[in-house]
Order: C-alpha cells, then structure tokens, then sequence
C-alpha cells in the first residue's frame, strides 16, 4: 500500500535524470546493493533525486521513519522541484509516518502540503489515511470524497470510507463502498473484511467480480 505511494516519481518521468531511474532499478533488483549505491550517490552529491532515491531504499529496508525525515528535507531543499513537486514529497513522508505509526507526524507532513497545494485532490487520498488512523471519522468521509470529486479514487480509500460510514451506522452507503472497492480491487483483504463485518449487521452484499476470464 505504503509502498506503492512512495515509488511514485516525485519530479515527471521527463525531468529525471537516467542515473535515478538506475538507483530505483537497482533497489528493485537488488536492495541492499541499492542502498549502497543510493548513499554512495547522495556522498557524490546527487541532490534531491539522490537523496529521494535512497529515501525509498531505506522504506523498502523497514526503516520507514528515517525515510519520511529523508523525504521532508528534500522537500525544503531548493533543487526539489516546484510546490506540487514539494507537496507530493510530503504527501510520502506522511506515508511513511504511517507506516513507522507515528500518525501526528503524519499529520504535520500532510498539513505542510496542504498548505502548498490546498485544492489536491491527490492529497486528499493521503488524507483519508492520516485521519483514519487516528479514527478521525467524519474527516476521512470528507477526504474521500473530496478526492472522489476530484476524480481519483482508489480501493484502499473506499474501505476507510466504508469503515467510516459502518461506524456511524450508515450501513447502506457502507456497502456501496465495499463494492467500488471490489470492482477496483476484487481481492482487497480489507474490503473484503468489511464485507463480512456488513454481514454481521445484516447487509449482504452480492458482488460478482469475475477476474479468470482472459481474452
């Protein structure tokens, strides 16, 4: 989950350099290599890529929060980029709060890209976690529909909306989310507990999503 949020580019495709798509290979081949050569390149001077590349290494490595701490510096470094660049960089390091489970640091990572980009529909996606963890309910149902409004939507986010609206007993719009998150993702563990929990409360919710059909 966590993971698939933070190896997206920070910078568009077109402006990184071959050297980072080489650091990002290499991590995926091979992590301790690429760790080694991540530093090696951010001793050299690489700069914010350098630096960006060996904060994923150190996630992937289990070491979630020296990676937010890498990715907020980057973010105030003036080679990073411009403010939806800097505001996506702490969009990551929020996540990675969440995975070292430190939600208010979290939350100041998001507060600080918000304040950048306050009309992103991409960081209310970030949002909806932070709240979440902290069972900020109300708030996760505004983040995600926010960010549903904004046409970005994904099935991680549909169970927190769920879980937010099976909380204050609106269970019919619960099961809806349990649904869009099904049709996203039809083995997503957390919708489908949220369908069973639905099912305790007397909702059943008939989804067929056949994914063995091939061409």
């Amino acid at each position: 989950m966590i993971a698939t949020l933070l190896l997206l580019l920070a910078t568009p495709a077109e402006t990184l350099s071959p050297r980072y798509a080489d650091c990002i290979n290499l991590i995926e081949a091979d992590l301790e290599l690429g760790r080694i050569a991540a530093q090696q390149w951010v001793g050299e001077g690489g700069g914010a890529e350098a630096r960006h590349c060996l904060s994923i290494a150190d996630f992937k490595a289990g070491f979630p929060k020296l990676a937010a701490l890498r990715l907020e510096e980057i973010a105030q470094r003036n080679d990073a980029g411009d403010d939806y660049v800097r505001a996506r960089l702490l969009s990551q390091a929020a996540n990675a709060w969440l995975e070292g489970e430190e939600p208010k640091r979290a939350e100041d990572a998001l507060n600080q890209a918000l304040a950048l980009v306050p009309d992103s529909a991409e960081l209310q996606l970030t949002a909806a976690k932070v709240y979440a963890a902290q069972e900020r309910w109300h708030e996760v149902i505004t983040a995600v529909t926010t960010a549903e409004d904004g046409d970005l939507v994904s099935a991680e986010t549909f169970v927190l909306r769920g879980r937010a609206r099976l909380v204050f007993g609106a269970h019919e719009k619960a099961a809806e989310d349990v649904v869009a998150a099904l049709s996203l993702d039809p083995t997503n563990v957390d919708a489908l507990v949220l369908r069973g929990d639905l099912a305790q409360v007397g909702i059943s919710i008939d989804v067929f999503l056949d994914t063995s059909q091939e061409e």
